[in-house]
């Protein structure tokens, strides 16, 4: 009898990370795939890119819309604590219908921790990919930890990551290193080239191109508005630079963040574009392409150095994460960024970051997360015990 492997995906982002453990899970004879969408995946605001999901060949299991219609107003804190109350009890009855034997949720968001919270309630073992993490800028951070504590079996990317959940109590026998996913992805990847990218989503490269990705985040040195108006000061003068902006996430503050860049690139067509959504392939194509990234996403500093791209790392959102060689880290200043990003395409910099990589490990994760999620024995009832070294 097969097992039944729930997976969440909640953006397109998470959905890049997991596809290579999904087409290992949805290849196996003892395991049955249960595909679940949700989050951004459903927004029309953000390209409804479950329709990418199903033309990557997935089967759907469920969509589960988690906007409370209570909230009266969307980017807010209390919009944010309504949602996540509502994905809890969507969340119940998606598992109650499809009775997994084992949920997996990657990351830090709250459709993550919602989904954990639920299935903890239900009994339903969780599986947590990137515990073990800090990013101190944000209030991800507190939800990661959370979510750890939720689950049961742990799969982390680094030794780092992995001693610091047991750390929390989490028992070494569920702790795995695997190695970080994009690995795989980025293993198999086919890479558009820059004509290739420029004909599919009408960007422009010029003689030499950043990308640009900046999300909100709660915990960081100054209100959201606030750095990305230094960002957008930095990028005014860097004429050196075509700029491609892509979409913000959901987070509080990203309405305003989203108004403010549209406005921006709107006045200058000349030597800024606009993309919502690349999907997978095409974000790590453009990356890939670029001369820079620059802005606050996690992909700065991961996707970013196991390309070979350099980037500069805006304020605090990602503190505590390892950063590679090619990553500049700067605050939101706008002498300070402006600095950084011509540090960051000078050939003194290029050449020095040359075949320096990332401290993520090797591709495997796919295969090793796969065969645990099949094998692993589960307690009945489930329950752990802290872990204290002994």
């Amino acid at each position: 009898m097969s097992r039944k492997v729930a997976v969440m995906t909640g953006t397109r982002a998470d959905f890049g990370l997991l596809r290579p453990l999904l087409l290992e899970l949805d290849s196996r004879s003892d395991v049955t795939l249960q595909l679940i969408a949700t989050g951004t995946h459903l927004s029309e605001a953000h390209g409804r890119t479950v329709g990418e999901i199903t033309a990557a060949g997935f089967s759907v299991a469920a969509e589960v819309s988690i906007w409370s219609e209570v909230a009266s107003t969307r980017d807010s804190s209390l919009s944010a604590a309504l949602d996540t109350g509502n994905a809890v009890a969507e969340f119940s009855k998606t598992l109650a219908a499809l009775q997994p034997d084992v949920v997996v949720v990657l990351g830090d968001r709250l459709e993550a921790f919602a989904m954990a919270t639920a299935a903890v309630v239900l009994q339903i073992p969780v599986a947590h990919i990137h515990g073990g993490e800090l990013t101190l800028g944000a209030m991800d951070d507190s939800l990661r930890h959370a979510i750890t504590k939720l689950s049961y079996l742990h799969f982390a990317t680094t030794d780092e990551h992995a001693a610091r959940i047991v750390r929390m109590g989490e028992e070494p026998s569920r702790v795995f290193n695997f190695g970080a996913p994009v690995l795989d992805t980025l293993s198999g990847m086919h890479f558009m080239t820059r004509e290739e990218i420029e004909a599919k989503f009408g960007v422009v490269f010029g003689a030499r191109t950043a990308l640009m990705t900046f999300h909100p985040a709660a915990f960081d040195e100054a209100p959201a508005l606030e750095m990305f108006e230094e960002l957008l000061a930095a990028i005014d003068e860097m004429h050196e630079c075509h700029f491609i902006f892509t979409g913000t996430n959901n987070d509080i503050g990203s309405d305003e963040v989203r108004e403010r860049m549209a406005a921006f690139v709107a006045a200058r067509p000349e030597r800024v574009t606009y993309v919502e959504s690349f999907g997978q392939q095409g974000y790590l194509s453009a990356m890939h392409r670029v001369d820079l990234v620059v802005g606050n996403s996690s992909s700065t500093v991961l996707e970013a150095p196991l390309l070979g791209t350099p980037s500069v790392l805006v304020g605090n959102r990602q503190e505590g994460r390892p950063l590679a060689a090619s990553v500049i880290k700067a605050h939101a200043d706008r002498s300070e960024l402006l600095q950084s990003m011509r540090k960051a395409i000078g050939p003194d910099f290029v050449e020095e970051i040359a075949g320096q990589g990332a401290p993520f490990g090797q591709p495997g994760f796919a295969k090793k997360a796969a065969d645990a999620l099949a094998s692993a024995k589960f307690a009945t009832p489930l329950k752990k015990k802290f872990w204290e070294g002994q």
